[in-house]
């Protein structure tokens, strides 16, 4: 499997993670490195007696890893520190065997992959038993949130400065009893919350924690909201959706073209978002898939490519992710060669702010930007007017090298904070 350094770098969960683990590359800090087809595995020498014991497991596309290191990011920074050295070939590697805490982490996922694997018979439906699931569900949900709430009223009447003096176990706690509750949206969003305390004015903050408090109050609202506005509920706290309602009935076959792929770690899952963007309009929207470590996803879409494809929106407030109906297998061809769509900085700034009016929860868009210029040193883009976005996920001098210097235009996502750049769409036009 080819491993370059960027492509281990936009596995970080933030970018502070990736400028951690670049600090970790000399040699002298690992005084075990061992590499083998399915498994990388070191000791890494941090600021403790021991050092960490760290692998990651290379048996499907999407790696996951193990450290002892009591970090929460997944992966941390001694795991892409590992797939670094190794892309690069530092260090004195060998095939020694895997300690016994590696080695029963690494049967206890084949196992799991084992089991995914084995089809389940179906069983004819149970209208009964299914409305019994469905309340003890909601029930789940409900408590979860009303604890929540309370814990945010709390929070809110200490004070928000208060909350810096939280431990993580604070936060790890709520997370995972919100887990239980059935509620993994606010889960992640709890666990994103301690990231926002690094802004002095208490502003980032309180803004995130309006997102949680808005979760509980549309919950107990639900009854008096749309549609639409609840399937959104439902989808920003983390429920699956009824895909085969949503792709009931005859669709229509239009072409798409694959604009870029991500994916990274949710917790203990593995999400890839696919962008796709409508030929007739224009108009982009998300294929989301999620997999446990080690479970794996269908084959990926060809990136830059186009076909025929039945694809449907699910009908919220701000319409961005998209199913797949009817299972046609398109032949694909190369993206047509069109002009790009001109885009300047602050109009993705307001296209942002029109899906965030609709959806609260929103986490990105997927939008291209151009012409502009890319700065390498702090990487960024400019637009002709001046404005400009810190960029992520993509080498600037590589960026560089492929428009030859000149203005460029760029497809990627946009959380209101950083651009992450998924692919180089073309020069600008004369």
């Amino acid at each position: 499997m080819n491993r370059t350094s960027e492509s281990i770098l936009s596995l970080a969960p933030d970018a502070s993670s990736a400028q951690a683990a670049k600090k970790l590359l000399s040699p002298g800090r690992w005084p075990t490195l061992s590499a083998s087809e399915s498994l990388l595995w070191g000791e890494c020498q941090g600021s403790g007696q021991q050092p960490y014991l760290v692998g990651v497991d290379l048996r499907t596309a999407e790696y996951a890893s193990k450290c002892s290191c009591p970090s929460r990011k997944f992966p941390c920074k001694h795991a892409l520190a590992l797939l670094l050295l190794d892309a690069a070939q530092q260090g004195s590697w060998t095939q020694a065997a895997a300690p016994d805490t590696l080695q029963k982490w690494l049967d206890g996922r084949q196992a799991r992959a084992e089991t995914a694997a084995v089809p389940k018979a179906d069983k004819p439906a149970d209208p009964a038993a299914k409305a019994k699931r469905e309340a003890a569900r909601e029930t789940k949900i409900t408590r979860g949130l009303e604890e929540l709430h309370l814990w945010l009223q709390d929070l809110v009447r200490e004070g928000l400065q208060a909350a810096r003096s939280s431990s993580y176990r604070e936060w790890d706690a709520q997370a995972a009893r919100l887990v239980d509750a059935q509620a993994s949206g606010a889960a992640r969003l709890v666990r994103q919350s301690p990231g926002e305390l690094t802004d002095e004015t208490g502003e980032a903050l309180l803004r995130h924690l309006g997102k949680l408090s808005l979760l509980c109050e549309g919950w107990a609202n639900r009854e008096a909201l749309s549609d639409a506005q609840r399937l959104q509920l439902l989808t920003a706290l983390g429920q699956p959706l009824d895909t085969a309602a949503l792709t009931a009935g005859e669709g229509r076959l239009e072409r798409w073209t694959v604009m870029g792929i991500h994916g990274e770690h949710y917790g203990k899952l593995i999400t890839r978002r696919t962008w796709l963007r409508r030929a007739s309009d224009g108009r982009v929207g998300t294929l989301q898939e999620f997999a446990p470590p080690g479970g794996g996803f269908a084959p990926e879409l060809p990136f830059s490519s186009s076909g025929l494809l039945d694809v449907r929106f699910v009908p919220t407030l701000h319409p961005q992710r998209v199913l797949l109906g009817a299972a046609v297998a398109p032949i694909w061809e190369p993206a047509a060669s069109t002009a790009p769509l001109p885009a300047s900085i602050p109009e993705l700034y307001a296209a942002y702010a029109r899906a965030l009016a609709l959806d609260p929860w929103l986490e990105q868009i997927g939008f291209e930007i151009g012409p502009v210029t890319v700065l390498a040193d702090p990487p960024e883009a400019q637009d002709a007017g001046g404005f400009a976005v810190s960029l992520w996920g993509s080498d600037p001098y590589l960026l560089l090298a492929q428009s030859g210097g000149q203005p460029m235009h760029l497809f990627g996502e946009w959380d209101g904070k950083v651009f992450r750049t998924l692919a180089f769409i073309g020069r600008a036009a004369p």
